[in-house]
């Protein structure tokens, strides 16, 4: 846990460090006109980020103090912000997204081609998503609706909803925070018709529960509790984009 949540920390240090040093945009707002296409990425300080519906982007965006969005079909590189919020509107794709104090929301369809790592936000995914990477948590929540992971979920505090028939084809892992014990148990709900390829582990004490439809495999570190209907009662849970 320890070396994970260094690499994802410092990852996000070095976008800040990035952006200071390449004479980025200063208190402007970046936008890319709908059906354009731009052959490189760019970046801003105080500024929001708009990629217009069906434009393309060849390189990574980037901003600190904004927020990006990219409407519906657009396709850009990596994405990375820091104090901030990422939205991608239906049948967008990018790819690698990198947040430090913000919340990622993925409309439906959307691909991401690799990673997303977040610190201090929560992850939110629409029906038909595609996340070829893993997707990891540090302090917030996930609900991933109708989508499909190609490697692993990690999080240290928070809890990760699988909704709508989600499937997560690595482990998904509860890890152990740094410092402090008295955070608040993590859970992990596996939704009607959602499935885990790998093991489901818990390195500190926690909640999972895993629907009577669901289909998983290795269970460490914790007891599932079984239930049906559409979710556990009594369990609070971050919803889907389309709730």
């Amino acid at each position: 846990m320890r070396l994970h949540t260094r690499l994802v920390v410092y990852g996000s240090l070095m976008v800040v460090v990035a952006l200071l040093l390449t004479g980025c945009n200063v208190n402007k707002n970046i936008d890319v006109p709908s059906n354009a296409h731009w052959s490189n990425g760019s970046s801003t300080i105080n500024g929001e980020i708009t990629v217009g519906a069906g434009a393309t982007v060849d390189g990574g965006l980037r901003t600190i103090n904004g927020a990006i969005h990219l409407e519906a079909g657009a396709h850009t590189g990596d994405l990375a912000i820091v104090n901030g919020g990422i939205t991608l509107a239906d049948g967008a794709h990018a790819g690698k997204l990198a947040g430090v104090n913000s919340s990622v929301t993925l409309g439906k369809n959307v691909l991401i081609s690799s990673d997303i790592a977040v610190v201090n936000g929560n992850l939110r995914s629409a029906p038909g998503t595609r996340i070829q990477g893993y997707a990891a948590v540090v302090n917030g929540d996930m609900a991933l609706c109708g989508t499909v992971v190609s490697g692993h979920l990690r999080f240290v505090n928070g809890s990760i909803w699988l909704a709508d028939g989600s499937t997560v084809q690595g482990d998904i892992t509860a890890k152990q925070p740094n410092g402090s014990r008295n955070n608040p148990p993590p859970v992990v709900v596996i939704g009607p018709h959602a499935s885990v390829g790998g093991s489901i582990i818990f390195e500190r004490p926690g909640q999972l529960y895993v629907s009577d439809s669901a289909v998983i495999h290795g269970v460490q570190g914790v007891t599932a509790t079984k239930y049906s209907g559409d979710a556990p009662t009594g369990v609070m849970l971050l919803k889907c984009p389309t709730d």
